[in-house]
């Protein structure tokens, strides 16, 4: 909290909005994945926030800690993530099964990778796009902080997604992690990804309506009796938000086997 308040002191912001969603935000129910250790135009730094109003020439994360052991289905286990302002970078992500001492010898190379930013929750909030790191921190230095974003990195084949909880420093785990079986799983293509994280930092919706679209599209579909077991709530707050969507022409429900599809590809050029 005392790094948070010097960034607001910093940069001259007073209202009391900025400190309570700091507060809602750490204080989300979520299972978390690995910490973070940040590298910032070469110095090391213990929270995002003591660098968000300086200029950016290169940052480095290095997740660490990880909470998960096993087979990685979910989210991928990225080791580091080297980022310049343009959005070119580096990724390294480790492979199979992860183990503490695999975690700690693993020796993978580098991959280049073009990354890009989604502020998931800001104040004040908007659905920014999905922003180049350059365009991240002009949006900071305009007075917007940033509490919940996603870095999301591609690759010449994958697309690897980091969805963090700054006030905590924390990778938080994908919401599917231990509930339903991998199989339901299905990992799209690098070009069918960037179009849904296009999509998906623009839509004007809530996180909880935009995580049912993500799993509704890295699926080959969804019953509400299987989304209900994910999110853990009533299937009548389930069909309520997956109407918004269809209005949004993101899914479609298909009657005769109650299942419900991504819509947006089949219209996307």
């Amino acid at each position: 909290m005392e790094e948070f308040k010097k960034l607001l002191r910093r940069m001259g912001l007073t209202e009391k909005a900025f400190e309570q969603n700091f507060l809602k935000t750490k204080q989300m129910k979520y299972d978390p994945l690995m910490e973070i250790m940040l590298r910032f135009n070469g110095k090391p730094y213990e929270s995002f926030y003591q660098f968000l109003d300086k200029e950016m020439k290169g940052m480095e994360l290095i997740l660490t800690a990880p909470k998960k052991w096993g087979k990685w289905i979910f989210n991928d286990p990225i080791k580091e993530l080297r980022i310049l302002p343009n959005g070119l970078g580096s990724i390294m992500v480790l492979e199979g099964e992860i183990s503490p001492g695999r975690w700690i010898l693993e020796n993978s190379k580098f991959q280049k990778a073009m990354v890009r930013f989604i502020i998931e929750r800001a104040h004040p909030n908007a659905a920014f796009g999905l922003v180049t790191p350059e365009k991240f921190f002009e949006i900071v230095h305009n007075g917007i902080i940033p509490y919940l974003i996603r870095i999301v990195a591609y690759t010449r084949e994958n697309r690897y997604k980091i969805d963090i909880n700054i006030p905590r420093n924390e990778v938080i785990a994908d919401i599917r992690w231990g509930k339903i079986p991998p199989k339901l799983f299905k990992r799209r293509t690098n070009e069918e990804y960037f179009m849904f994280d296009k999509v998906y930092s623009t839509i004007p919706l809530p996180r909880f309506s935009k995580l049912i679209f993500e799993t509704v599209f890295e699926s080959n579909g969804m019953d509400l009796e299987t989304l209900a077991l994910i999110f853990n709530v009533p299937e009548e707050i389930l069909r309520n938000n997956l109407g918004v969507l269809i209005k949004h022409n993101l899914v479609e429900e298909d009657k005769s086997t109650e299942m419900y599809r991504v819509k947006f590809l089949k219209a996307a050029p």
